[in-house]
């Protein structure tokens, strides 16, 4: 069944841009950078979003996209702001019902960063080292 509207929906009466995503691994997890800017004539509030994609590494059940993190932001028109989220490694990982404990989806992963699940505008591939 698809959600009606995505997380996030409806916040805003204006428009965004996303630009220059950075991912870098950092602390057993990811460092996710990006710049969101308000390109509207209305101050807006936005729930800037990252999600992570399945481990080819991790023989399990994983989801496609995997919402890692989000910051709600309130910008005026023309301004811009830097996100910096921190993905730990709890949010790349899967359960693995034959252990009974959480595995590290380690190896490539692709990170997202956009305005929900529907409209990732920005794409980067990060390794995701195993302990």
């Amino acid at each position: 069944m698809a959600p009606l509207f995505p997380f996030g929906h409806g916040l805003s009466y204006t428009t965004w841009e996303y630009e220059k995503l950075s991912v870098r691994p950092e602390r057993g997890g990811l460092r996710v950078e990006f710049t969101v800017r308000n390109t509207g004539r209305r101050k807006g509030t936005e729930v800037a979003q990252v999600y992570v994609g399945p481990s080819a590494e991790l023989k399990l059940d994983q989801p496609v996209r995997a919402l890692a993190g989000y910051r709600r932001l309130t910008l005026e028109p023309g301004e811009a702001q830097q996100v910096v989220l921190d993905v730990d490694a709890r949010a790349l990982s899967s359960w693995d019902p034959e252990r009974h404990a959480w595995v590290l989806g380690s190896g490539r992963r692709e990170v997202f960063a956009g305005r929900s699940s529907r409209e990732l505008h920005l794409t980067a591939k990060a390794v995701v080292n195993s302990r």
